[in-house]
């Protein structure tokens, strides 16, 4: 006699159905669980019963909201006829295995896997200042099939502790998106990288971010100062030439030979801002 539960932790999977598309949604940890004397055997999520297996019909039933819709076929097939299960009184090994067998059929109803591998990109929230704290944002999207494993380093130094981890969504595709975020005050020079595993992938897909503000360039200014001298310098040289008896054409030509001379060392200049 089994006078002791066992427990065994699985995945299961659920059918989500959004505006008429089907989705799958992953990663919820449930234990199986029976005991000698009783005719069920039950898989539970956060103390919840998510599903059960009735020993007399040999079947698997799901208790789940009415907004997460389970096929019929699923709820209906027989997972497992080839146990012996004539009698409750089984071993300890003996229902192990019909908690693993029973559960591996149930996910071989599924479709098969098709591999999708993520696409990953980091970026900041707000707009960077130095030493003002703000939020990296690496956005993973386009795998299938969850989970995915994200890790944060800052100049080669992990800080994966520090980052938060959300849920899995679908896409439209059917493939899942997840959301990483990591708080930092940005410093000049930091490099910040995410990393991401996944089973499509044959090694991390890595992206990384540094930290660079950009001042305001100089260069618009000294233009706009130098044009406004030269013009300047234009009317003057012109009025005095004039004032001086020389014709309109002989002032032209001195007042741009005189231009040239002064514009030579401002293009040495602008060329060292730019």
């Amino acid at each position: 006699m089994l006078g002791t539960f066992c427990g065994i932790t699985f995945f299961i999977t659920y059918f989500l159905y959004t505006e008429g598309q089907s989705y799958l949604e992953y990663g919820l940890i449930i234990s199986c669980t029976g005991s000698a004397g009783t005719n069920e055997i039950l898989f539970t999520f956060n103390n919840e019963v998510a599903a059960y297996i009735d020993l007399n019909e040999k079947k698997l039933f799901f208790v789940v909201p009415d907004f997460v819709q389970v096929p019929d076929f699923v709820q209906t097939q027989t997972i497992f006829s080839t146990h012996p299960l004539e009698t409750i009184n089984i071993d300890f090994i003996e229902i192990t295995n019909f908690c693993k067998d029973s559960f591996f059929r149930t996910l071989s109803l599924k479709a098969s896997e098709t591999l999708e591998p993520p696409w990953t990109s980091v970026y900041p929230r707000n707009e960077v200042k130095l030493n003002v704290k703000n939020t990296l944002v690496c956005l993973v999207s386009g795998f299938f099939p969850p989970p995915v494993r994200v890790s944060w380093s800052k100049n080669n130094v992990s800080v994966t502790d520090e980052s938060t981890f959300s849920r899995y969504y679908p896409n439209k595709d059917g493939t899942m998106h997840v959301i990483s975020r990591l708080s930092f005050i940005p410093e000049e020079g930091d490099i910040y990288s995410c990393s991401v595993e996944h089973k499509a992938l044959q090694q991390p897909q890595t992206r990384t971010w540094v930290v660079e503000i950009k001042e305001p360039s100089t260069g618009p200014s000294v233009f706009c100062g130098v044009g406004l001298a030269l013009g300047l310098l234009d009317l003057a040289t012109g009025d005095f030439f004039i004032a001086k008896g020389y014709n309109y054409n002989d002032t032209v030509t001195l007042t741009y030979v005189l231009l040239m001379l002064l514009l030579m060392p401002y293009t040495f200049a602008l060329q060292n801002l730019l």
